[in-house]
């Protein structure tokens, strides 16, 4: 079996892409949105806190004032449920932002790592994930091995970052007992969120690390064979011989209509038989004189021979012509350094042409 040593076209990694194989990494998304609820919590939990207790307590008095205990009131399910949907609502509202900026958050960091990209194959069922021996085969294989190590490896680092944070502030965990319940317990939601500060932190470090091996195992996942390029080159650009056959014929028939353009030529510039370029010029439809047909060797033999077949005029003239041949392509105008030296023939090309049509009209 021919050795995958060549990196992916173009079209494999396209292709890839619309079948849902990309790079990516799930501890990324955990790790970013927990940092972020973490920060969002020691910076806006106090505040929080607050808004729910104050929910809560209004919610136990209305409960209060409307139940039996009231002078004139009951539960009822209307009652009970205005005053559920009530709490609903001004939950979803003082919670809400929380929870839709770590959803904006997860969508954020998808999108960095995958782009924009959308597929049903991930979602089509796989029946041989529900075999158990398949399972079991996938964990005690290389690939489930290097995932649990990975695994183990990250908890215990994060562990130790744990352990070493508290184990610093073990004088403070045991002066808890004797603070006041409200400082005690400002203290205590301090020190967790510093700790899980740290460990999200460290978390997010392995994270980036994880993703730097998910990108390079996905990249080695779609490497080929040389032979498996040439295919993949073959079908996205066509076959190198229907290529070469197809330029050819653009080359014939671009050579068919140079031919047939000779005809309407004003003259023929020789070298005298290696090369030769033919020139025509309108001055009322055209700013300079246009090449209409050059060629070397045989194709300059055609054009030559198909000038005398229709009478126009020939003249060598080697530098001029080798100076047109190698300065000018098919269907342009000449460049200005050649006005002088072309015009020169043109106006005895022309010259001859009246000459001709006096001495037949007399």
């Amino acid at each position: 079996m021919a050795e995958k040593t060549e990196a992916p076209t173009p079209r494999r990694l396209a292709e890839a892409r619309q079948h849902g194989q990309v790079a990516k990494s799930t501890e990324l998304n955990a790790a970013v949105m927990l940092l972020m609820a973490t920060w969002l919590l020691s910076s806006q939990g106090a505040h929080l806190s607050g808004v729910l207790s104050d929910l809560m307590r209004r919610f136990f008095t209305h409960l209060v004032q409307v139940g039996p205990s009231a002078p004139a009131g009951e539960w009822t399910i209307s009652t009970v449920t205005g005053a559920g949907l009530g709490l609903v609502w001004e939950l979803g509202q003082a919670v809400g932002p929380f929870f839709l900026t770590l959803l904006l958050v997860g969508v954020a960091v998808n999108i960095l790592q995958v782009g924009f990209i959308f597929t049903l194959d991930s979602l089509k069922p796989d029946l041989g994930r529900l075999n158990p021996l398949m399972g079991l085969r996938r964990f005690l294989s290389r690939n489930g091995l290097l995932e649990l190590g990975k695994a183990l490896a990250k908890l215990a680092l994060i562990g130790l970052v744990v352990y070493s944070a508290l184990q610093g502030q073990a004088g403070m965990l045991l002066a808890l007992g004797q603070m006041a319940l409200p400082q005690a317990i400002g203290t205590l939601t301090q020190l967790i969120t510093g700790v899980a500060l740290r460990a999200a932190a460290t978390y997010l470090f392995l994270a980036v690390l994880d993703y730097a091996y998910q990108r390079r195992r996905w990249f080695q996942s779609l490497r080929m064979t040389r032979q498996e390029v040439i295919d993949d080159m073959k079908r996205s650009e066509g076959d190198p011989f229907l290529r070469g056959r197809v330029r050819q014929k653009q080359r014939q028939l671009a050579r068919m209509r140079m031919m047939q353009a000779v005809p309407t030529a004003d003259v023929v510039i020789t070298n005298p038989t290696h090369l030769a370029v033919a020139l025509r010029y309108d001055p009322l439809t055209m700013n300079a004189p246009q090449v209409v047909a050059k060629g070397a060797y045989h194709i300059a033999e055609r054009i030559v021979a198909l000038a005398r077949e229709h009478n126009v005029p020939i003249i060598q003239n080697v530098p001029l012509a080798r100076a047109l041949y190698h300065l000018t392509n098919v269907g342009r105008e000449i460049p200005a350094e050649l006005y002088v030296a072309v015009a020169e023939v043109l106006a005895f090309v022309f010259n001859l042409r009246r000459q001709r049509i006096v001495e037949h009209g007399a």
